[in-house]
Parts: C-alpha cells; sequence; structure tokens
C-alpha cells in the first residue's frame, strides 16, 4: 500500500507542474515585477555606434539581469532559459514580457540550444546571454556566445547594470542583484565588439568584467 507522504507528494506534484499552476505563479510574479519595478530611477546610457541595423548579441554577467528583464524586451530579443520546472516558469514570465524563448543550457540540449538561438538570429532577432550562466564559474564566460557571433558574423554588445543600492541575494551562487525600491540605477550598453578567429572567452570576459565596474563606479555602487 502506498504511504501517505507518498501520496501528498505525488499531489503536490501534480499540482505544482500543472500548467494552470505555473501560469498563475508567472502572472503574479510579472505583476509583481512590474509594480517594483515602477518604484526604480532607471538611466540608459548607450554608446552612439550600439544602435545598428542588424541583429547583436548582448552579453552580460548573471545576477545582473533584473533590470534587463523589463526594459529589453522591445528590442526583439531571443532569450535561452532552462529545461527545469524553474525554468519553465521563467520561459513564460519572459514570454509574457515580449522575449522570444528558447528552451535549453550548458547542461542539457545545449547544442539544440545553440542551434535554436542560430536560427533565431538568422531570423532577425537579437539575441542575450548570461555570459555565465546558468550555474557559473561566476564571471568566467561560456563559449557559447563566442562560438555564435564567429558563425554568424554579428558583434557582441556588452550590457551592464548596477543600483546606487541594492539587496545582494548572498544564498545564489551570483550574488544576485535587487535594487532596492525608489533606488536610482543604471542600464548601459557598451561599443559592440566584432568576434575575430583570434577572440576568446577571456578577451570577453575581460571587457565585460572591465565595463561593468565603470558602471558600478559610475553610480557608486558597492557590494561591500
Amino acid at each position: 500500500m502506498t504511504s501517505m507522504p507518498k501520496k501528498l507528494k505525488n499531489l503536490r506534484r501534480r499540482i505544482t507542474y500543472s500548467d494552470c499552476f505555473i501560469n498563475m505563479l508567472a502572472g503574479l510574479a510579472v505583476l509583481s515585477f512590474r509594480l517594483y519595478v515602477s518604484t526604480l530611477k532607471v538611466k540608459f546610457i548607450q554608446k552612439e555606434d550600439t544602435e545598428q541595423s542588424a541583429p547583436a548579441f548582448y552579453g552580460f554577467w548573471h545576477g545582473r539581469q533584473f533590470l534587463l528583464v523589463p526594459f529589453f524586451a522591445r528590442l526583439g530579443i531571443a532569450i535561452m532559459s532552462d529545461l527545469s520546472w524553474a525554468g519553465e516558469i521563467q520561459a513564460r514570465i519572459l514570454s509574457r514580457f515580449g522575449y522570444e524563448v528558447v528552451r535549453g543550457s550548458s547542461k542539457r540540449e545545449s547544442v539544440r540550444a545553440l542551434l535554436g538561438m542560430k536560427k533565431k538570429v538568422d531570423d532577425g532577432y537579437n539575441a542575450a546571454f548570461a555570459l555565465d550562466g546558468p550555474s557559473g564559474p561566476l564571471h568566467k564566460s561560456k563559449p557559447g556566445i563566442v562560438y555564435l557571433a564567429a558563425k554568424t558574423g554579428r558583434p557582441i554588445v556588452p550590457v551592464a547594470t548596477s543600483a546606487q543600492s541594492a539587496f545582494i541575494l548572498k544564498n545564489t551562487w551570483c550574488g544576485y542583484m535587487v535594487p532596492k525600491p525608489f533606488s536610482r540605477c543604471i542600464i548601459a550598453s557598451g561599443s559592440p565588439i566584432t568576434v575575430t578567429e583570434s577572440f576568446s572567452e577571456r578577451h570577453l570576459d575581460e571587457i565585460i568584467e572591465k565595463f561593468q565596474e565603470t558602471v558600478d563606479k559610475q553610480i557608486g555602487f558597492s557590494q561591500l
């Protein structure tokens, strides 16, 4: 006879994995997110040569994407979401903001996901990558974005976000940053990077790291 705890566990799983439950969570998350972001004072900084007609790859560090979600959707961006349960919720949230979501990760179905992203870029979409996601190591780029940039000839645009005052979620591997309500924030994009045959993830790491440090310094953000 099946034990009661196991029955309850199976029932909970059926509920939490159901479309109805996931849609409800995604809807509540989007509503809460929009209300929270509406309290922030956001400044946009963009290099003049960032404006371009050809699609680009936008690269940022994991943990700094909070501000990007509501403001970058207007750029017609394809983005990758993990195949996990949490990734399903994330995908539905991103879709509601207007992103084109490609399912996959660096751990599972990575080749299929990269091919899916390449197809979206070929179709005219921009693409965005958390360079060191989904699980690190912190501030170490994965080869996917460099590979795609080399294959498609599209540039990589470095992106950084920062806030004058923020919560840092210490229980996350990336030190996820959530700007405090009513704080001043920056979303900045740098000059496009052309990827050549000699270009490596290490080069990209150095550029993104320096750019992020510059933006943090500009608004006076410190994790200490």
